[in-house]
């Protein structure tokens, strides 16, 4: 469920709420009852579900050159390795 930040245009409370998307915005602060905005936000990055996404972006290298194993942890290059390594 996203999140939606919201800000009163009386009392200037920012806050923010969890709603489904199909969700009508709030209209009214919680705070003094005045009416609100919905904030446009950089919303939220994404999550990597496979197991080789962590290594490639973590700080350690995953090349076959610098580290002697591939990423998914062969001795020799694999010719069919999701990363090319």
């Amino acid at each position: 469920m996203p999140t939606y930040e919201y800000v009163c245009t009386k009392c200037g409370k920012h806050f923010e709420i969890q709603q489904k998307m199909k969700d009508e915005p709030l209209k009214v602060c919680p705070e003094c009852g005045a009416q609100v905005q919905r904030q446009i936000s950089g919303g939220s990055g994404f999550i990597f579900k496979t197991s080789g996404a962590t290594r490639r972006d973590s700080n350690k290298s995953c090349t076959f050159e610098e580290t002697g194993k591939t990423c998914c942890g062969a001795n020799k290059r694999c010719t069919d390795a999701p990363c090319g390594d």
